[in-house]
């Protein structure tokens, strides 16, 4: 296991990897992978096994409806042809997924904007019925989370859909990301009460699971909060990400605490890659190249957009950390509990 040591030197510069480096947002399951590039290619009846059989288990039922909705983000008039032979809560949670990915992927002028805010009014729905057929199901709620950060909701109405996934399913990893993105200072919220939050999520998380890293995912939401008002007050972006200096002292000791007590007890789980990239950023960030390394070998040729996205193209962010750690993508990756 990697050792206490803030202070690691930097290793020489490895070859570039970009070009090795593949997307998690299709899956980090071979399978849910294979499914996924499938249904991009019209296949849609690929994804109804892995929905159905992802019921007992909302850790990855929702990594599943999230990928596939991805990867169904452009067939969404095809998805209706379903209907006759889906399970509808399972087609309805699916629809509700693509949906978000498809209001996400519009930007520009003001119809790309209403085409959007649209998309997501039928998201809510479609997941709103998905939760109605099967109410125990949290899947619907971590989604109607992110379709309530996209159209702007209310205080009051976020809150309502955390108590929601709380009485659920109290450590679902996306509803507690979602929950610090709701509560993060780049969202109107306060950093006081997202630390508290993330904090008391990683000291009540259950053994060996990777909820700890939310930490981890609070601190990249404070640091893009800050970068954001220094470039609203006119700093040059260069400069503001440079005032943003290193994560350091308690902070770092924390996360670091976290990250090896998870490490030295986990067990498989859906968001592994995305907690390793988490606590590979912070390492990172902080100069604590061993542990950086160890948790980015972890990843394979897999990159996050969070938090890497936070600080500009999150593939580039991943290629320059890991071409500084020395890591090749696709390498060996680490067993869990290994050091």
């Amino acid at each position: 296991m990697w050792r206490w040591n803030p202070r690691d030197p930097k290793p020489a510069h490895g070859s570039p990897v970009e070009h090795l480096l593949a997307s998690a947002a299709l899956g980090t399951d071979p399978m849910l992978r294979a499914a996924a590039e499938e249904v991009a290619e019209g296949g849609l009846a690929a994804a109804l096994p892995l929905l159905a059989e992802s019921r007992e288990d909302a850790e990855t039922r929702t990594a599943t409806a999230e990928v596939l909705g991805r990867a169904a983000a452009d067939r969404i008039d095809d998805l209706g042809d379903l209907l006759d032979t889906a399970d509808r809560a399972d087609l309805m949670l699916w629809l509700g997924n693509a949906l978000i990915a498809h209001a996400l992927r519009a930007s520009g002028g003001a119809a790309e904007r209403k085409a959007a805010e649209a998309a997501l009014d039928d998201a809510r729905r479609a997941l709103e019925a998905a939760a109605d057929l099967r109410p125990d199901d949290a899947a619907p709620w971590v989604a109607l989370q992110t379709v309530a950060m996209g159209a702007g909701a209310d205080r009051e109405e976020k809150d309502r859909l955390w108590d929601e996934l709380r009485s659920r399913d109290p450590h679902l990893f996306a509803a507690h990301t979602g929950r610090v993105r709701v509560l993060s200072p780049a969202r109107g919220g306060a950093a006081e009460e997202m630390f508290a939050f993330a904090g008391s999520a990683a000291d009540t998380a259950p053994g060996g699971d990777p909820l700890p890293a939310v930490l981890a995912l609070a601190h990249a939401e404070f640091l893009r909060a800050e970068h954001k008002r220094l470039r609203a007050e006119g700093v040059f972006d260069f400069v503001a990400g440079q005032a943003m200096g290193r994560l350091y002292g308690e902070a770092v000791e924390e996360l670091f605490g976290l990250a090896r007590a998870w490490a030295g007890s986990a067990v498989p789980h859906p968001r592994d890659v995305q907690a390793h990239h988490l606590f590979g950023w912070a390492f990172h960030r902080a100069g604590m190249t061993e542990a950086a390394r160890w948790h980015l070998t972890a990843v394979g040729n897999l990159y996050c957009e969070v938090p890497w996205g936070f600080f500009g193209d999150a593939r580039t962010q991943v290629a320059r950390a890991m071409e500084e750690l020395g890591v090749r993508p696709g390498g060996h990756r680490p067993p869990a509990g290994a050091g």
